[in-house]
């Protein structure tokens, strides 16, 4: 098997719906053929992949704490929680206070590990520039950047990819805006002037989202026609069909 990519995903501000991409993403990867996919969800004190797929959190980032310095794809099974066949689920801690259980040296590992076993490894990341955040993106193959049509969001994933410009290749990068025909008051004009750079995908605002948050399942398997459904396969097909591009190249001159 070859090795896997990593695809990090990443919103400078919380409640964007940065875990609503990556649960979907990641559920669309592994229908795309028989791909092998992970869903690790790196937000390790408020951690909601388990919630959005209705899981139980039984296993998870913790009880890899046993093997650190010494982890191989062989024991990830005893590690993951299967929301369907071919999608494993890395979950976070249970709580807050279990987060500090788990070392920084035993993150990179599992980002170092993860892609011998699956064809993709979907990072759910928190919305702050933290050690975990800074691994995943260091890791990743692509990143995906994830912000909502409000000012204070907009302005934040500027200052993040003024960052990223530096340290990684942009053309290996998606910026995704959610909820993008909301009402905010801010015109595409307004958009593009704050973010100043180019937007991969636009996710429309639908109720019908959370409500498949409330079920338990990704709206690209309960509805896979819905407008949602087709943005986020639009973007998994862009990831499925990459170039060869990867974020960790140096940026172009």
């Amino acid at each position: 098997m070859s090795r896997g990519r990593i695809i990090t995903v990443f919103a400078a501000k919380g409640g964007c719906g940065k875990t609503t991409v990556a649960t979907n993403l990641a559920a669309t990867l592994c229908a795309l053929g028989t791909r092998h996919v992970c869903l690790v969800d790196l937000d390790l004190q408020f951690g909601d992949v388990a919630c959005a797929l209705g899981l139980r959190a039984e296993r998870g980032l913790c009880d890899a704490v046993r093997w650190s310095g010494a982890l191989t794809a062989e024991q990830l099974p005893e590690l993951m929680t299967s929301f369907r066949p071919n999608l494993d689920c890395l979950l976070a801690p249970t709580g807050p206070g279990a987060a500090a259980q788990v070392p920084q040296a035993l993150i990179e590992e599992l980002l170092q590990v993860l892609p011998d076993a699956y064809d993709y490894v979907v990072v759910d990341t928190p919305a702050q520039f933290d050690a975990s955040v800074l691994a995943a993106l260091d890791a990743a193959d692509h990143q995906v950047l994830v912000a909502t049509p409000e000012r204070p969001s907009l302005k934040n994933l500027r200052l993040t990819l003024d960052v990223l410009d530096v340290l990684y290749d942009a053309s290996a990068r998606s910026v995704v805006v959610n909820r993008s025909d909301s009402r905010t008051g801010l015109t595409a004009a307004d958009v593009d002037q704050l973010l100043r750079s180019p937007i991969t995908i636009q996710l429309p605002n639908w109720t019908d989202v959370p409500a498949s948050i409330n079920r338990g399942e990704p709206i690209v398997v309960g509805y896979p026609d819905h407008p949602v459904s087709q943005a986020i396969r639009e973007l998994a097909g862009s990831l499925a069909a990459s170039d060869g591009r990867c974020s960790r190249d140096p940026p172009s001159a």
